[in-house]
Parts: C-alpha cells; structure tokens; sequence
C-alpha cells in the first residue's frame, strides 16, 4: 500500500502516514528540512526504535511551489516519494549510530 498525502487546506499543512504509533510508543519529531536541502519545514515523526512513522510539511502551499522551481518538477508526487524514502534513510541511519 502507498502511503497517502493528506492535505488540510485550512491549515495548509499536509500529513503522509506510514504506521500508526503503538498506545505506549514515545514519539520524537526531527526537523528534516536541512538535510533535505529545502526552506520549507518538514517534519518526521519517529518511534523509540526508530522507525518513521510519518512525515509533516508545513505550509505546504510554499513547499510546493519551492519544489516546483527547485527541482523543474511538476509531478510534485514523485518529489514527495523521493523525500520520504530520503527522511526514512536519514532516521534509520542515525538510530543506528545511536545505538551503537
């Protein structure tokens, strides 16, 4: 199953969920916009085991038209795509260099 973007246009900020969190689950959320090299605020949302479980653009209206220019794209989707498989191997890699 593919991951959904979901937009609130009242808020105008987009969710994309892979896994809902356990009841017990302590969750962190990282700051991924400079690793991603973008001025939009994106967010991860991580377990304690470290697997991501989602992703949060704010102001997404702003984030689209920064990719658009950024990368000459207009399938914004394959963007996302690409984003999320980066913020999954960015996470990934740094808990396991915490519990190293």
């Amino acid at each position: 199953m593919k991951p959904e973007l979901v937009h609130d246009k009242t808020t105008d900020v987009a969710f994309i969920d892979f896994f809902e969190a356990k009841a017990d689950s302590r969750i962190r959320v990282i700051d991924v916009s400079d690793d991603l090299g973008l001025k939009s605020q994106v967010l991860a949302r991580v377990d304690q085991q470290g697997n991501v479980l989602g992703v949060v653009i704010e102001d997404y209206s702003a984030f689209r038209r920064e990719v658009r220019l950024k990368y000459a794209a207009f399938a914004v989707d394959k963007i996302i795509e690409l984003i999320v498989t980066t913020v999954r191997g960015l996470i990934q890699g740094q808990h396991q260099l915490a519990t190293c």
